[in-house]
């Protein structure tokens, strides 16, 4: 590749990509210059993530190209993509905790033999080249266990700076960060901009986006719907362009017929240092409470925290008016308390296992299935079937590996694996993420089931149409903190996204 390529506008044309029926992006181009901010707004699914894919050679689009100075290039791969000078910072920090900072920098990028616990003369030159580029305060010799995460993102940075790199694209970059370290980081984007780099941001924060963006594109539905230079930036209409979709596609449910049962699960003062504070709210039974966020807003770890996965600093969780203890899986889920986490994969479900199996393994599961610590396969399979039969599980028969199954069936088996404990506090995160429009409906019925009989369900979203006509109220949380109590059968996506955005 020339300089003058490098130096040169990098063009996406007509880009589309579809994933067996879904069309994730549909004729998207995008012109990325040189010295330039580029922002990428969207609500989640509008496309966002699979267009940093295409840029960045992870995925490859179904037609459309990538131009870089006059050539048009096909990137096969993220390592295609950096030799073009096109690297990327991912939301997550992907680094391996047993190696120095610097020789995780250069991971991948070493040339011929490379010794892992030392960096070479040569090596540690390019390494603290780079760190000062971003305004790193850690020698490149830092074991990678011993830094901070804002010391992890920043280490990130410079690795996408090394070699060739004109283009940089950041996914999320201060979503795990405090508002100082946050503040930092958003300096060093724009010192890389003043000397020439091109930056693609993509952040659901409109107060940094407006900062630091020379130009927004906006996504919805995997389509470009507005563009705008710095002069014209409006937070209203933008938020608009995102959210823009007819009232009909968010049917509202009516109220419940059922009353409000007592009072399940209280939540005091809940506190936990850059997490979430000051956290107070009441679920009676029969109803169903959404706590809406988007992405690292603190409500996921605000349930991990509920159900005893994670400590928090102080606060009080109770579960039928009893005190429930702090950081103990063990002692909630006694209490009365289950979690379906959003890695179903992970998490929610043994992917190893049946389907049978994943259902006999809660300690409160149906005792039949049991006697004198030995399994009873029939009572098992029976019972299993049951769970199949009333959650619509598609699925080849009860013996068929959990692990197989399609997203929204995984999720399904996950849901009944924590209802066959029968807790009285139900506490579900990111409940219809990555699955189908069916299964979506599906599950939001399978929730309201749930909170009829004599519980209470809490259910955590960054995609607020899972909650709207589905929860009695919902809790709007942004950076840790809850700053809106809104009816959840009659507030509309655009109020939730207004609140929820920093």
């Amino acid at each position: 590749m020339d300089v003058t390529a490098l130096s040169s506008p990098v063009r996406l044309r007509n880009i589309h990509k579809r994933f067996g029926g879904v069309h994730a992006l549909q004729d998207v181009s995008l012109r990325i210059e040189p010295g330039q901010v580029h922002a990428v707004l969207g609500e989640n699914g509008a496309g966002k993530s699979t267009l940093i894919k295409v840029l960045t050679g992870v995925i490859q689009p179904d037609s459309g190209e990538i131009v870089l100075g006059d050539r048009s290039m096909r990137l096969h791969s993220p390592r295609a993509a950096r030799d073009a000078g096109i690297t990327a910072v991912p939301q997550g920090v992907v680094l391996v905790p047993q190696l120095s900072i610097g020789r995780n920098v250069l991971l991948g990028l070493e040339h011929g033999m490379a010794r892992k616990s030392v960096l070479s003369a040569a090596e540690r030159e390019v390494v603290e080249a780079a760190l000062m580029q971003v305004g790193a305060d850690f020698d490149a010799s830092a074991p990678t266990a011993d830094l901070s995460v804002p010391q992890l993102r920043l280490a990130q940075l410079a690795r996408a700076l090394i070699g060739t790199g004109q283009v940089v694209v950041l996914d999320e970059p201060t979503a795990a960060l405090s508002a100082a370290d946050a503040d930092h980081l958003l300096e060093r984007l724009e010192a890389l901009r003043d000397h020439g780099k091109a930056i693609v941001y993509v952040s659901h924060r409109l107060s940094e986006v407006t900062r630091l963006a020379d130009v927004v594109t906006v996504l919805r539905n995997g389509q470009v719907v507005g563009r705008f230079q710095r002069p014209e930036f409006d937070r209203a209409t933008i938020v608009e362009l995102m959210t823009k979709r007819t009232e009909e596609s968010l049917a509202v449910q009516d109220r419940p017929s059922i009353a409000a049962g007592p009072v399940l699960l209280e939540v005091r003062d809940l506190n936990s240092e850059g997490r979430f504070e000051d956290i107070s709210f009441n679920v009676a039974g029969h109803r169903i409470l959404g706590i809406a966020g988007v992405q690292s807003s603190g409500q996921g770890q605000l349930l991990a925290a509920i159900a005893g996965q994670d400590a928090y600093d102080s606060g009080t969780v109770r579960v039928a008016g009893s005190v429930v203890g702090r950081g103990s899986v063990a002692r909630a889920y006694r209490a009365g308390m289950a979690l379906v986490p959003s890695d179903r994969r992970g998490a929610g479900i043994v992917g190893g296992m049946s389907i049978q199996r994943n259902l006999a393994l809660p300690a409160r599961s149906d005792r039949s299935t049991r006697r004198f610590g030995i399994r009873r396969l029939r009572s098992e399979a029976r019972i299993a079937r049951g769970y199949v039969r009333d959650f619509a599980v598609w699925c080849r028969d009860v013996h068929q590996t959990a692990g197989t199954l399609s997203g929204g069936n995984q999720q399904k088996v996950s849901l009944a694996r924590a209802l066959a404990a029968d807790p009285a506090v139900l506490l579900i995160d990111e409940p219809t993420q990555g699955v189908d429009v069916g299964a979506k409906a599906e599950i939001r019925a399978l929730l309201r089931l749930a909170a009829s009989q004599d519980r209470c369900v809490v259910v955590a979203a960054s995609e607020f149409e899972d909650l709207i006509g589905l929860a009695d109220e919902i809790l709007v949380m942004r950076a840790g903190r809850i700053v809106a109590r809104l009816d959840g059968h009659a507030t509309s996506y655009r109020e939730i996204l207004h609140h929820a955005l920093p």
